[in-house]
């Protein structure tokens, strides 16, 4: 009788345990569970929380996640110490490896500032038309993290992070956290441990309100990136632009998925069909239109119901040069009128006007103004929805025969001044007046004509009470997705670049940061784009700066809620004060907090600032001060400092005699002027200087101007001093 195995049972179990494994690594991976998923599932078990009979029979070993020679003797594998751990178990070697506890959810919630998922869902469910709004703001949210993200690092992020033996563990979502204003949620994330294992765990219930669906509101996202072979992610490896073959402009890097195909946020899971040219199952059934997506060139787009399979898969390939252009594919997403939606976000953080008593005033016409001058206009209120469906009825009625002749671009532009001519007439029917602005406002997109489109929006601002700000940036957002796939040679672009200044200024001032990243995003289409254009290379760096400022807000928001707690807390009122003066421009406000709770150098300078001088002389030592400080500072903070420094300066420069004092302070202004600024405002004063427009009045007194026909340029001395 031949002789047993030592363990029969235990010989059965290995042989099976292998085959499956062999079965597993030729199964082609789908958006079910792949092999990938099964190894990290193995490796990502917590151990800790099992507790193992004693004389249970062993299990076989995993085998390695690369294919090994077979036969070949491995040594034992060192055990994890368990604090639970019975002396059987603890008698092999051990690794000490740091204790995840799990988190208390309430102490995380104050941390990170971000409620659970499920204290954040609303108690009516949302209408059709709000979820659509809400996705699309998600989209444009995430793009903006996304081309921050590409603008500092030179590239995309790779799908997901590795952690030991080429394990996946957390998602390119948490990569980004920090450009989409979540750096503390990043923070606590340990990147060498699975998404599923603590204290990762207990992170996903602080999903960012841009990856919640609006369908669900709970820790899936719906928002993936394509990762099957070819596809943009399909290697987790980070591209540059450049790599992208078929330009990024015609490539799609995200897509909004079913909700049976949505997953964790934080997991390494993406957009992977079984069959890749079979797409359409996972795709399209959330927007009554199509599919919500983003091209990698930082435009979102609608995928239409109706595209086949074969244009999706192209749009998504990166490097097959299958000749798919955006064109063929493009449709811009729209969602219904702002003025139209009720409001489903909760109120936005307080202003900050009445944070403390205004400071020392400096001398007229020296102080850094934030706010420009808003002109007291009389404006109507929109008419409602009955009146303006009424009127739109009429405009087709009337306006039928031309509005499907007009086919060409010229032929639209031509219409859409035709109808702001028009509007302009109707005094006593205010809803014919808006309609016809409406159909302006298409047509001139349409047409690609921005020129026509800025007369059609501030026609709109200067009569009807709408927010100048979200007014404009609507339309400009529109114009850029329309021809996000057209060459901007092509485009009448000019008013976009011009208008843009001011509502990046606005949007500053409105603490809308990401929005206003959006806007300079567009505008930088439209310039000469050259490497030694200057324009191109502000609006280039603005864009960074604006992602700065708004981490940087994110903070003071915090600052200023614990200094109202309490008043006593002089650092945080300090702290604040330092994002007033040096992000915001309000030195007015700002700079009294810094000297009554700061400390060090910059709390002296300000109470130098605030104490102020008449001489001459003195002012220049008030400048020397800021300037010495901006040289120690980096980035937002040292730029404040320097903007400080100039002010001084050129209040100074006039009245001093011809001496060395004078010769230091203007070769000092010199080396301020040929510097690229390095703080929004300080850019936007620049590009202002650069393009010609005014920073000094409000989007609506443009507005007025403009349709009184005077004129909108202007310098910014009423701005900068």
């Amino acid at each position: 009788m031949p002789a047993s195995r030592p363990s029969d049972s235990k010989y059965v179990l290995n042989v099976l345990y292998k085959s499956l494994l062999i079965g597993l690594a030729v199964t082609v991976s789908g958006c079910g569970e792949s092999q990938q998923d099964l190894f990290m599932k193995h490796a990502q078990r917590d151990r800790g929380d099992a507790t193992k009979d004693a004389a249970a029979a062993p299990k076989p070993d995993p085998a390695p996640q690369d294919a090994a020679p077979q036969n070949v003797p491995k040594a034992p594998s060192p055990q994890i110490a368990r604090t639970d751990a019975t002396p059987q178990e603890s008698a092999a070697p051990t690794i000490e490896v740091p204790d995840h506890t799990v988190a208390d959810p309430a102490s995380l919630t104050e941390e990170l500032g971000i409620k659970p998922i499920d204290q954040r869902k609303p108690e009516v469910e949302l209408t059709v038309a709000q979820r659509r709004r809400r996705s699309f703001e998600n989209l444009q949210k995430i793009n903006d993290a996304i081309m921050m993200y590409v603008s500092v690092k030179g590239h995309y992020p790779a799908r997901y992070r590795t952690a030991s033996a080429g394990i996946p563990s957390l998602s390119w979502r948490v990569e980004i956290l920090p450009y989409l204003g979540y750096k503390e949620l990043y923070n606590k994330f340990d990147f060498s441990r699975a998404w599923n294992m603590q204290p990762n765990k207990d992170l996903l219930q602080f999903i960012p309100d841009e990856f919640v669906s609006p369908e669900r509101f709970d820790v899936k996202t719906n928002y993936l990136v394509p990762a099957s072979p070819g596809f943009m992610f399909g290697d987790n490896r980070p591209l540059a632009m450049s790599q992208i073959d078929d330009g990024p402009e015609n490539t799609i890097m995200l897509v909004e998925v079913n909700d049976e195909h949505a997953v964790n946020w934080t997991e390494p899971k993406d957009f992977e069909p079984e069959q890749s040219n079979r797409m359409s199952p996972y795709l399209g059934k959330l927007r009554v239109d199509g599919t919500f997506a983003l091209w990698a060139s930082g435009f979102p787009v609608l995928l239409e119901s109706g595209l086949r399979d074969q244009q999706l898969f192209q749009a998504m390939t990166y490097k097959m040069s299958d000749e798919l252009s955006a064109r063929d594919i493009h449709r811009a997403i729209t969602v219904e009128e702002a003025e139209a939606d009720p409001e489903i976000d909760g109120p936005m953080p307080e202003q900050v006007a009445d944070v403390a008593e205004a400071g020392t005033p400096l001398p007229p016409g020296m102080e850094m103004t934030l706010e420009p001058i808003e002109e007291v206009i009389v404006r109507e209120p929109i008419p409602s929805a009955i009146e303006l469906t009424s009127a739109q009825d009429k405009l087709r009625q009337i306006f039928h025969d031309k509005l499907v002749e007009a086919k060409t671009a010229e032929d639209k532009s031509r219409l859409a001044s035709e109808f702001i001519a028009t509007a302009e007439g109707l005094d006593a029917d205010p809803a014919g007046a808006y309609v016809l602005q409406r159909a302006a406002l298409r047509l001139a997109i349409e047409s690609s004509d921005s020129t026509v489109l800025i007369k059609a929006v501030d026609q709109r601002v200067a009569r009807f009470e709408v927010d100048s700000f979200r007014e404009n940036l609507k339309w400009i957002q529109e114009f850029g997705e329309q021809t996000a796939s057209r060459d901007s040679s092509t485009v009448k672009g000019d008013e976009i670049l011009r208008r843009a200044i001011p509502v990046i200024y606005a949007g500053i001032r409105e603490n809308e940061f990401m929005l206003a990243s959006s806007v300079s995003r567009i505008a930088n289409r439209f310039t000469g784009r050259a490497s030694e254009d200057k324009v191109a290379r502000l609006l280039t760096r603005l864009r960074t700066q604006l992602g700065t400022a708004k981490r940087e807000y994110e903070k003071s928001v915090e600052d200023l809620h614990r200094f109202r707690i309490n008043p006593d807390d002089r650092a945080s009122g300090a702290a604040f004060g330092s994002f007033l003066c040096f992000i915001k421009g309000d030195w007015q406000t700002g700079l009294k907090m810094i000297a009554d709770g700061g400390s060090g150098d910059l709390a002296e300078v300000a109470k130098m600032d605030l104490r102020g001088a008449s001489r001459a002389i003195d002012q220049v030592a008030i400048a020397d001060a800021w300037w010495d400080l901006s040289q120690r500072g980096s980035g937002i903070y040292r730029q404040g400092a320097e903007d400080r420094a100039v002010m001084w300066y050129t209040l100074a420069v006039e009245r001093l005699p011809e001496s060395l004092d004078k010769i230091h302070v203007q070769n000092r202004l010199k080396e301020a002027e040929e510097t690229d600024g390095r703080s929004p405002i300080a850019l936007c004063l620049q590009l202002a200087d650069e393009i010609g427009v005014n920073l000094g009045e409000s989007l609506t007194s443009i507005a007025a101007q403009g349709t009184r026909g005077k004129s909108k340029t202007g310098g910014t001395e009423n701005v900068r001093g």
